[in-house]
């Protein structure tokens, strides 16, 4: 078997012939890195004529002027086979010693261990611990700390109609979409030109949950190198259609109220109602209004192979009330049902298992959509044997 360099538009063809592909291991991917300054090679392994396993690896750092590797969610491979995991990954390693590298970090695209809404194990559920097993026997080395997602939120919708999707949300999903589509929230597509709209809305957030967000650059490179493989959606309240809506809803409950003689229980809920909707029509003077519309929240989802991804976020919390991330999910889901996709994956959820977690909230707002925590692999490394990565290890220790 031989490690052989691979054309860009040749890796991308080969990618979509296994079952874990993803767009981390695309030379779209590639591109975004390299526009932001990343080196980047496109490797495979042949044998008789035939590539049995490919990956796109990242430089990613140096110690001691020693180069650090990456291969983004792992190589593209059938990694049940556990002597091809093991030639591919002698053979990356002696490549990544020409390079003057010491070490090769991979968090592979497969589940550890299959898992239910709550995140618990799924009894005689799918598993991968021969492929951690295998690992370990290579020489790998699992991460105390993983730096990519480890834990997803997935919803299958392969086969499922908009009107079966939608009724196994949580209740209170349902009627966030409802209220939202009801009172005049659009969802609708931004341009390259328009970027700066979703960059405004993540960084309002990140500050506010003391993230750190990805920059303009990013998000632009990712525009550019994906095409229509990545979607930036913004949800926003017309504000013509809201305040018809309100009208409208105001002028039934005055109606009711008319056609009731005296005072009862229910005149007086209506009289309640009426008050709550003149307060809101006084708070649209106070709302950001720009163009007749007003920002209330903004995702990025990639779009690529079996499954629609949601990668990142933000809304403006004093907003929250109109439900627009909620919408945005359902119109995104929408497009996976409509298009043959099998998944619509979440992404990643942090510390679900713990509710007083500062992101707990996050993993509850994927939740109202009522799929099942996905668990991967996690992060493993392993090292070119020598000086530089002996004191990588004992500096590790010692932290």
């Amino acid at each position: 078997m031989e490690l052989k360099s691979i054309d860009k538009d040749k890796f991308n063809e080969i990618a979509t012939k296994f079952a874990c592909r993803n767009f981390f291991q695309t030379s779209n991917m590639g591109s975004s890195l390299e526009m932001r300054g990343k080196k980047i090679y496109y490797l495979g392994l042949e044998d008789d004529e035939q590539i049995v396993a490919i990956t796109m690896l990242v430089e990613n750092g140096t110690f001691l002027r020693k180069k650090v590797f990456e291969a983004l969610k792992g190589f593209l491979i059938d990694y049940s086979d556990t002597e091809l995991v093991k030639i591919f990954t002698e053979k990356l390693l002696e490549f990544v010693k020409e390079q003057n590298g010491f070490k090769l970090s991979i968090d592979p695209y497969i589940i550890e261990a299959e898992r239910d809404i709550d995140g618990k194990i799924i009894d005689g559920g799918k598993n991968n611990y021969k492929v951690i097993e295998a690992l370990r026997n290579i020489g790998y080395q699992k991460n105390k700390v993983d730096t990519q997602v480890r834990f997803n939120f997935c919803l299958d919708v392969l086969g499922k109609s908009e009107e079966e999707v939608f009724k196994n949300f949580k209740a209170t999903t349902r009627n966030l979409i409802n209220k939202a589509e009801r009172e005049g929230v659009e969802v609708i597509d931004l341009s390259y030109e328009e970027l700066d709209n979703f960059k405004a809305i993540t960084e309002d957030t990140c500050k506010r949950r003391g993230f750190l967000d990805k920059s303009l650059e990013y998000y632009q490179s990712m525009y550019k190198a994906f095409g229509d493989e990545v979607v930036f959606k913004l949800a926003r309240l017309n504000i013509n259609k809201y305040e018809n809506y309100l009208n409208n809803l105001k002028y039934d409950y005055e109606e009711k109220i008319n056609k009731i003689v005296g005072s009862n229980k229910k005149k007086d809920n209506y009289i309640f109602e009426v008050s709550n909707i003149d307060k809101k029509l006084s708070k649209i003077k106070e709302l950001p209004v720009n163009d007749g519309y007003v920002n209330l929240a903004a995702a990025m989802f990639m779009l690529y192979g079996d499954e629609t991804i949601y990668l990142f976020s933000g809304s403006y919390d004093e907003l929250n009330e109109f439900g627009g991330q909620y919408l945005i999910q359902w119109d995104v889901i929408k497009y996976a049902i409509n298009n043959g996709y099998k998944r619509h994956n979440f992404f990643g959820i942090m510390n679900f298992q713990n509710k007083n977690d500062k992101d707990y909230g996050i993993y509850l707002f994927k939740k109202g959509f009522n799929g099942y925590v996905e668990e991967l692999l996690g992060e493993y490394t392993i090292c070119v044997k020598g000086l530089v990565s002996s004191l990588y290890k004992f500096k590790n220790k010692v932290r």
